[in-house]
């Protein structure tokens, strides 16, 4: 054996040796019992229990995190070491904990509280100030100037509101559909959807907007005459997203689109001008 041969069969060696190591590392941390407990308890959940499921998932994904970095104080850390600490590597080990294979059935509800739960540990750990859970009320909290930067003040004789900072560092109950937002505001991806993709949102929009309403009338109609046809339309999922647009219905971020819909159009050149109000326009 010639003498790069050899080199390069003990970079082999070397790498082989620290995945079997970064492996038994992981498997060694005490807090993965109580993050496989509540992984299970996450697998059974349903959309009324994942209020409770989720503080507990996040709380022991918290201690997951925590043990792991202490653990590493005396070792050399290494670039594949640190990754086991992102979302992704994170999303494998919970699934992993409790055998959970995606190619044999996909359990939407599992994924996404497990998703969201390891996004709330992960902001726990690196923001310990901002956000906060409380396994016995089960209330996920975030500080208020973190999930509203800014608010909307009423000028006073007028209908138009100004954007001023929000200054409120206390913490205060959030549902847990909060966390993915902030999320998304704390570690920005830059990711965009392809082209195709928006140009099918775009003209299917309309048509969506339309069918959900004409199908939330039915689930009144349904509900109020008691008919079992109800079921037939929803499923846990279901009131998941209804949940999920009523809070963006409720949100600063739909204001935004409303006064942009009103405050501004599309003119004969196709290019974007600011409404002009009447005159006697109070």
């Amino acid at each position: 054996m010639t003498k790069k041969e050899k080199t390069s069969s003990k970079k082999i060696d070397d790498t082989e040796n620290d995945k079997i190591n970064i492996n038994d590392f992981q498997d060694t941390i005490i807090a993965n019992e109580e993050l496989r407990e509540n992984l299970e308890l996450a697998l059974t959940q349903t959309n009324i229990t994942t209020t409770e499921v989720l503080p507990k998932l996040a709380s022991s994904i918290v201690k997951y995190i925590n043990e792991f970095k202490l653990n590493l104080e005396n070792l050399t850390i290494t670039d594949d070491m640190m990754k086991l600490l992102s979302k992704k590597e994170l999303t494998t080990h919970c699934y992993q904990l409790v055998d959970y294979k995606r190619k044999d059935g996909v359990n939407d509800l599992f994924e996404k509280v497990v998703s969201r739960a390891i996004r709330l540990g992960i902001m726990i750990v690196d923001f310990p100030e901002e956000f906060s859970v409380d396994e016995e009320t089960s209330e996920v909290f975030i500080m208020s100037k973190v999930l509203e930067p800014q608010n909307k003040i009423k000028i006073k004789g007028s209908k138009l509101t100004k954007k001023v900072n929000n200054e409120d560092d206390s913490l205060i109950p959030v549902t847990t559909y909060a966390v993915d937002k902030v999320y998304a505001r704390k570690y920005p991806t830059g990711k965009r959807k392809t082209k195709t993709k928006d140009e099918k949102a775009i003209k299917e929009f309309k048509n969506i907007t339309k069918d959900f309403l004409s199908g939330f009338k039915k689930l009144i109609a349904y509900s109020s005459k008691q008919n079992v046809k109800f079921f037939d339309m929803v499923d846990d999922n279901t009131f998941e997203n209804l949940e999920e647009v009523k809070m963006f219905l409720n949100s600063e971020d739909y204001q935004n689109i409303r006064t942009f819909s009103v405050e501004y159009q599309v003119n004969f050149n196709g290019k974007l001008e600011k409404v002009k109000k009447a005159v006697n326009q109070q």
